[in-house]
């Protein structure tokens, strides 16, 4: 009786040989792994299993193809025949036993007729290729989408392939697909940390170059300034700034670097070719390496020039109000591709950045030329304003007389006046535009004309009456024609004045006057004020016919007649408070000079406002009899 515990001679046999392909299954797979892990790039990967299942099968042709979903297409990125490498370069259509694989993400063993299955699928024989006798196809698995295929090809014999040949082939494209997916993955890892490195490098020197812009109001400093930093990034390729003038369709060059150092060339005309004349036509950054008609364009120029070709080239205009004003222009002699898509991302940031810089640097130079006139202009104004001042003002035997004046602006819309009258009389004039500026200038002048030369109108016609117009005749012709010139004649500006006009009697002290409107002077003696020389009248110049009255006051020995405009209690200090006259009133007791005493008030007004800008003419008026 036999022994149950023996096998029979036949499968003992069979399974010593099924463990034996096991372990040799495994050996190859684990040396497929191995290799795996130490290769990330992805070509390595399939010549890795290609030329390890090139070994262990009985295949003449072994094949790795990927397989693209949007384009129903396959690559072949590994064919083997007989030892020799085949290369069919470019993307396939889908077809025959691959097909059947892809949909079924199964693997697919054809052990016979071979050639007619093909046929009858429409799968294609490689050219200059023979047509097998065994295939067999396994798909490449990423989740449960197929991402290529690995196919065995016997040329010589059918059945070539069996159960274990599938089992493996499809466990050595499981590891494959899970390398080529880490491979992918790192690839695009490594892609990310490079964009995002080269992202930084140029958000760098963008932030450097827009700091620098921000600090260069001058178009000479710009084109230095990214013409240095063009310089240090692309140390290999000859630099230009170019200019161009659509006026003169001159091109000028005020930063050029060729081989390396610094050059200067003189402005030369573009008449619609080279460079500059294509980016005339067509506004866009180029790249040399990929535009033909760009590349024909700069060999025309070269060869017109005598000059070497450049082997790269980048150009990018600057644009200003959609026009073309400029160039950025970078050539590399040696190197073909040498600029990238980061290159023109970086090179057009800063064309764009220096356009605005350039733009905000017209500009301000065009502003600075017009402030620069002006100022000039309002020099001019001074000076003629200044002329209207009187240069010293007249000091009878017994009296004191001094003026000051502070213009908030460039000119000043307050005025001043002290002007000689018949039989010792002085008229005396203190008065306040309104508004501020040039316009109040222009008027000031206007109102110091009239009532000047209205009220010397007996004067400049040398009168030889011995008592003239009285003092209050002259102040109501004086105040009143004025009035009624600016009110009927300029009336549409809205344009008026206060006005303090008096007449000083210097031998009696009596001062006849007319205040239209202006803020009251006060008459101070050693025990304060005395009097205050209320309003008699509306401002000048509102209203035509306007009545103003008139007053006499008398200025008796050691009074002072202080007059000012409301510049001087409109100033304000940090806290928002108004400077008072009050405290002004026990300066004017003692002896020190008007001139003097003025000098100190402003200072006073100035420590009272200090970090305030002031806002309104301060000017003073002060008569004292002795």
């Amino acid at each position: 009786m036999s022994d149950p515990t023996v096998l029979p001679e036949d499968v003992a046999s069979r399974l010593e040989r099924e463990l034996a392909e096991r372990e040799a299954e495994l050996a190859i797979i684990n040396s497929v792994q191995q290799g795996l892990a130490s290769h990330l790039e992805v070509q390595a990967i399939y010549d890795l299993v290609g030329d390890e299942i090139r070994d262990v099968f009985n295949a003449q042709i072994v094949m790795i193809s990927t397989y693209d979903r949007e384009t129903e297409t396959i690559e072949h990125r590994y064919a083997i025949e007989r030892g020799e490498r085949v290369y069919a370069p470019g993307h396939h259509p889908l077809r025959g036993f691959r097909t059947q694989i892809v949909h079924t993400r199964q693997a697919v063993l054809v052990a016979t007729n071979v050639a007619e299955q093909a046929a009858r699928l429409g799968q294609p024989t490689l050219p200059g290729t023979i047509t097998p006798k065994t295939w067999l196809g396994v798909p490449m698995l990423v989740g449960d989408q197929v991402t290529g295929i690995l196919s065995l090809q016997n040329v010589d014999q059918e059945n070539a392939f069996d159960e274990s040949d599938v089992r493996l082939l499809q466990t050595l494209a499981a590891s494959m697909s899970v390398a080529l997916e880490n491979a992918r993955l790192f690839d695009e890892t490594q892609r990310l940390l490079n964009e995002t490195e080269q992202r930084a490098m140029e958000l760098q020197i963008i932030n450097t170059v827009q700091e620098g812009l921000a600090q260069k109001p001058d178009t000479a400093s710009i084109y230095e300034l990214v013409g240095e930093k063009l310089r240090g990034s692309f140390q290999d390729a000859d630099l230009s700034l170019g200019v161009y003038d659509p006026k003169t369709d001159l091109l000028h060059v005020p930063f050029l670097v060729e081989h390396g150092k610094r050059h200067t060339v003189n402005p030369k005309k573009v008449g619609g070719k080279g460079i500059v004349g294509y980016l005339l036509k067509d506004p866009r950054p180029s790249l040399l390496d990929e535009n033909a008609e760009l590349a024909a364009v700069r060999a025309q120029s070269a060869e017109a020039a005598s000059t070497r070709l450049p082997r790269s080239g980048l150009y990018v205009p600057l644009m200003m109000g959609g026009a073309m004003q400029g160039a950025i222009v970078l050539e590399n002699m040696q190197t073909e591709l040498a600029f990238g898509a980061s290159d023109v991302r970086l090179v057009v940031t800063l064309a764009n950045s220096m356009s605005v810089a350039l733009e905000n640097a017209r500009l301000w130079e065009q502003e600075k030329l017009y402030r620069t006139a002006l100022e000039r202009e309002f020099e001019i104004g001074r000076e003629i304003q200044a002329g209207f001042l009187p240069e010293s003002l007249p000091q009878p035997k017994g009296w004191e007389i001094a003026a000051s004046l502070k213009a908030a602006r460039e000119v000043a819309g307050d005025f001043y006046d002290v002007f000689e009258l018949t039989d010792g009389r002085l008229g005396l004039v203190i008065a306040d535009v309104c508004d501020k500026g040039l316009g109040a200038a222009l008027f000031m002048t206007l109102f110091r004309s009239l009532i000047r030369a209205i009220a010397s109108v007996d004067v400049l016609a040398h009168s030889e009456s011995t008592g003239g117009m009285d003092s209050a005749m002259r102040l109501k012709n004086a105040v009143s024609l004025t009035n009624n010139y600016v009110a009927e004649t300029h009336g549409n500006t809205s344009m008026f004045a206060t006005v303090f006009f008096g007449i000083l009697d210097t031998r009696t002290g009596v001062l006849a006057y007319v205040n239209g409107g202006h803020v009251p002077p006060i008459l101070i003696n050693k025990r304060g004020v005395k009097e205050s020389l209320k309003r008699t009248g509306p401002a000048v110049g509102v209203a035509p016919d306007a009545d103003y009255g008139i007053c006499e006051v008398v200025i008796e020995q050691d009074d002072t007649l202080f007059a000012y405009t409301d510049g001087l209690t409109d100033t304000a200090n940090a806290a928002g408070e108004f400077f008072s006259e009050k405290g002004l009133i026990p300066l004017f007791v003692g002896d020190e000079t008007l001139s003097s005493l003025l000098g100190q008030i402003q200072g006073l007004v100035e420590n009272y406002s200090t970090g305030i800008q002031q806002v309104d003419d301060i000017t003073m008026l002060a008569v004292r009899r002795e």
